[in-house]
C-alpha cells in the first residue's frame, strides 16, 4: 500500500508540517481561540450582572415612587392624621407612615420591600396647602 501523503488547503502550510511546527501553531491557536471565547463569556457575564442591578435599581425607585404617589392621594382624600398605610404593587409592597403636624407640612416616611426582599427606604414632606412635595430623601 503506498501512503497518501494529506493534502493542505493552504499551501503555505506545508513547509511548517514538514518541518514539525504544525501542532504547535495549532495548539497556540487553538489556546488563543479558546482565550477570546472564554473573554467574550466574562464580558457577557458581567453585561448580564450590570442589567440585574439596573432593573432592581429601576424597581426600587418605581416602587418608591407608585407609594409616594397613593400615599399622596390618600392624603388628599382622607385628610391628613397619622396612620399608617400599605400599598401592595407588582414590584413590592411599600409601607407608609403619615405624621401629621399643625402646620400643613405632613412627615411620610415610606418603607418597602421589592420581590426579591430589598429593603427600601425614604422621608418625604408633603405641602397640602400647595399640593406638593417639598423634600425628598432616600435612605
Amino acid at each position: 500500500m503506498e501512503k497518501r501523503k494529506s493534502r493542505f488547503v493552504f499551501k503555505c502550510l506545508e513547509p511548517l508540517n514538514e518541518q514539525g511546527y504544525m501542532t504547535a501553531m495549532m495548539m497556540l491557536i487553538s489556546t488563543l481561540l479558546l482565550g477570546f471565547v472564554f473573554h467574550l463569556w466574562q464580558l457577557t457575564a458581567n453585561e448580564r450582572a450590570f442589567l440585574d442591578r439596573e432593573e432592581e435599581q429601576f424597581k426600587k425607585q418605581s416602587l418608591l415612587v407608585l407609594g409616594m404617589k397613593d400615599t399622596i392621594s390618600y392624603i388628599q382624600k382622607a385628610g391628613a392624621k397619622t396612620t399608617e398605610k400599605t400599598f401592595n404593587y407588582e414590584e413590592g409592597t411599600v409601607r407608609a407612615a403619615i405624621q401629621s403636624s399643625p402646620s400643613e407640612i405632613v412627615h411620610i416616611t415610606l418603607s418597602g420591600t421589592t420581590r426579591n426582599e430589598t429593603h427600601i427606604f425614604a422621608v418625604i414632606q408633603y405641602n397640602q396647602t400647595l399640593h406638593e412635595v417639598v423634600e425628598w430623601s432616600e435612605g
